[in-house]
């Protein structure tokens, strides 16, 4: 009988890692630990931070275990009623290569199980029975679910479906365009957030994180959606890529007056995530049940980012 596994590896899972010092077993559908916080390596291009674009925080106990971030420098702007203004937010934390391996470095030297997706579990006597896609079944004394609430909550329904008929999570999707142009589009930015765009909402351009590890002749931006116009175009999109690359980037060419030629275009892709964020923050920290052995955290429980999803494991950590 094994004691404790958990679901996912994203920011939750990696700080629960941090917090609960005893052993874990971490169980990842895909095949590498981050979750949102992904990197996408194009060989001879460059590095996309095409999830978790930096973390902001003002917990001094979050910021210290980012030990391998560091301060993403530059010029940053907001798109607001057709010109740019400068954005003076916080400070912004990077890994300058790849945000993915602000997760990574936490689960050095731990068990972790790749490309196991758990499809269905079922409580026995004292124990929970784990059934995952590869017909691999488990027995675990405790099981700690830290995926998307959709997720979560099709694994759990029997067993938690009268905690969460108490709250409204709807989770909402976003769409992540990749590009990389020849030479440079001289804009002298970093990263421009878009105010209330239909179709844009956020583009960084990734040479000013990760100078080093980037082709030199080309130049990176990572621009993804607002939350509107990618559930619009979310459930379709494998069929529709190229119409909505064109459409994306029209758009941001056009309010940053960019003049482009096609050939320009060195590469281009769209990545699609369903479960992005979660508006509603009027909920508690996470799920624990002691009788079950059951618990449940993600940022979604109380926001959208890397510091709800620290905060709210830790939370659950004391309970176990």
């Amino acid at each position: 009988m094994k004691d404790i596994a958990v679901i996912g590896t994203g920011f939750s899972a990696a700080a629960l890692s941090y917090f609960i010092k005893k052993k874990l077993d971490f169980y990842e559908k895909s095949r590498g630990v981050g979750g949102r916080c992904s990197t996408r390596r194009v060989e001879n291009i460059g590095l996309f931070d095409h999830g978790l674009q930096y973390i902001k925080t003002s917990n001094p106990e979050f910021k210290s275990i980012l030990c391998d971030s560091s301060l993403w420098q530059g010029n940053f702007k907001i798109f607001k009623n057709n010109q740019c203004i400068d954005d003076s937010d916080k400070e912004r934390l990077i890994n300058a290569g790849g945000n993915n391996l602000l997760i990574k470095n936490f689960f050095k030297n731990k068990n972790v199980f790749l490309n196991k997706q758990l499809n269905s579990m079922e409580k026995k006597a004292d124990y929970f029975q784990l059934n995952f896609n590869d017909h691999s079944v488990e027995n675990y004394k405790t099981v700690i679910i830290t995926t998307p609430f959709q997720q979560a909550y099709h694994l759990t329904q029997k067993f938690t479906e009268s905690y969460f008929s108490k709250f409204n999570y709807s989770m909402q999707p976003n769409l992540t365009l990749m590009i990389a142009v020849n030479g440079s589009l001289q804009l002298n930015l970093s990263a421009i957030s878009f105010e209330n765009d239909d179709i844009l909402g956020f583009a960084s351009n990734e040479n000013t994180k990760k100078k080093k590890l980037m082709n030199k002749d080309l130049e990176l931006w990572t621009i993804q959606s607002s939350i509107q116009y990618a559930a619009k175009n979310i459930k379709d999109y494998h069929n529709n890529k190229k119409n909505l690359i064109d459409e994306m980037l029209k758009n941001f060419f056009k309010k940053l007056e960019i003049k482009v030629k096609e050939d320009q275009i060195h590469y281009s892709d769209i990545h699609g995530w369903l479960y992005a964020y979660n508006s509603n923050t009027n909920t508690e920290n996470c799920y624990w049940n002691s009788d079950l052995r059951l618990g449940i955290c993600g940022d979604w429980f109380s926001g959208s980012n890397a510091e709800n999803a620290f905060l709210n494991a830790k939370k659950l950590a004391g309970f176990i």
